[in-house]
C-alpha cells in the first residue's frame, strides 16, 4: 500500500510530479486508480470483515486529527463501501466532493457504491460522465463494463472491457475480459485473449494460468497438456505442474500416462530441499503425489 498511499497524498497535497503540474485534476486522478487499488488489495484471501473494520478505525483515528483531509475521507469512502455501509460511505465520497468539486476520483467512487446498491443508471450516468473526462481511465472502464454486461448490452460492455484491458498493464483487466468472453461462450476467444497480452508483456504466468484452467473447464485437454507440458519444461517447480497434468490425464481416462507422469512428479519433488518440504504448500503437494502413486486405478501396477 506503500506506493499507492504515497501517489494520492501526492496528488490531495499538491506536490504531485513536476510533469503533473498545471494539469486539471481530473486528469491527475488517472494515476491514482483509488478504487481499484483499495478493493484489490482487500479482497485478497484471508482478509475479512474484521480486518477491514479495523482498518476503517484506523483511518478515522488519523481523521480525528485532520478531519479536512480529502484522501483519508476518500479512502474511508471506499472502506465504508466495502464494508457494506453504503450510508456512511455516501457521506464521506459528498464531503470530499464539497473539499474537492474538480476530483473525478469521487464520480467513480459513487459509481461503486451505486451499483453495489443495486442502482445501476445511476452508476451509469456517473460512469458516462467520469469516462468523458477521463477517458483513459482503465478502472472507469472495468465498472461501465460490469453494468452493461448486468443490462444486457453484450457488445458495449465487451468494448469497455476490452479498453480496460488496452489501457493498463495490470493483468486483471485482461483477466476480466477473458473471463466476460468465456461467459458469452467465447473460450477460444479468451485463450487467444489470454496469450496475446502475455506474449506482449514478455510472459506473464497468471495470464498463462488462467488461459490453461480455460482449456481444462472448456474440454480442451490436448491444449491443456500441451500448455503444461511448457510450464514443466520451464518452470522452477516442475513437480507441481507434473501433479496437476497426472491429474488432468487421469480425468480425461488417461491412466497408464497418469502413472508416468506420478512417477516423474515423485522424482521432481526430490529436489525440494529438506528443510523446505514441511511448508503447508509443499506438504500438499508430497500427499497428492503419494495418494496418486497409490490409487488402485486402472493401468497401475
Amino acid at each position: 500500500m506503500g506506493g499507492f498511499d504515497r501517489v494520492n497524498r501526492e496528488e490531495f497535497s499538491g506536490n504531485a510530479p513536476a510533469a503533473m503540474e498545471g494539469q486539471p485534476l481530473a486528469l491527475m486522478s488517472r494515476i491514482a486508480p483509488i478504487a481499484a487499488a483499495i478493493s484489490l488489495w482487500f479482497c485478497q484471501p484471508g482478509f475479512g470483515h474484521g480486518d477491514l473494520h479495523e482498518v476503517i478505525g484506523s483511518v478515522s483515528a488519523e481523521l480525528s486529527e485532520k478531519p479536512d483531509d480529502p484522501a483519508l475521507l476518500l479512502r474511508r469512502a471506499e472502506l465504508l463501501r466495502l464494508h457494506g455501509e453504503f450510508a456512511a460511505a455516501e457521506a464521506d465520497y459528498r464531503a470530499v466532493e464539497r473539499l474537492r468539486p474538480d476530483l473525478a476520483a469521487v464520480e467513480l467512487g459513487l459509481a461503486e457504491l451505486r451499483l453495489a446498491q443495486g442502482r445501476e443508471d445511476a452508476a451509469l450516468e456517473l460512469l458516462d460522465r467520469f469516462l468523458s473526462e477521463c477517458p483513459e481511465h482503465a478502472e472507469g472502464h472495468l465498472l461501465r463494463a460490469v453494468v452493461l454486461e448486468r443490462r444486457g448490452e453484450e457488445k458495449k460492455a465487451e468494448k469497455d472491457f476490452s479498453a480496460a484491458a488496452g489501457f493498463s498493464t495490470e493483468p486483471h483487466y485482461v483477466t476480466a475480459l477473458a473471463d466476460f468472453l468465456v461467459r458469452h461462450n467465447q473460450a477460444d476467444a479468451a485463450i487467444r485473449c489470454l496469450d496475446a497480452a502475455s506474449a506482449a508483456r514478455g510472459g506473464v504466468p497468471v495470464l498463462e494460468q488462467r488461459a490453461l484452467e480455460i482449456e481444462e473447464q472448456s474440454g480442451r485437454t490436448a491444449a491443456a497438456l500441451n500448455r503444461l507440458d511448457r510450464f514443466i519444461a520451464r518452470e522452477p517447480r516442475p513437480d507441481i505442474w507434473l501433479v496437476r497434468k497426472a491429474r488432468l490425464l487421469e480425468a480425461n481416462g488417461e491412466n497408464a500416462e497418469a502413472v508416468g507422469t506420478w512417477r516423474l512428479a515423485a522424482v521432481a519433488f526430490e529436489a525440494v530441499p529438506a528443510e523446505k518440504r514441511e511448508l503447508d504448500l509443499n506438504r500438499k503437494i508430497h500427499a497428492q503425489i503419494v495418494a496418486g502413486l497409490g490409487s488402485p486405478e486402472e493401468g497401475r501396477p
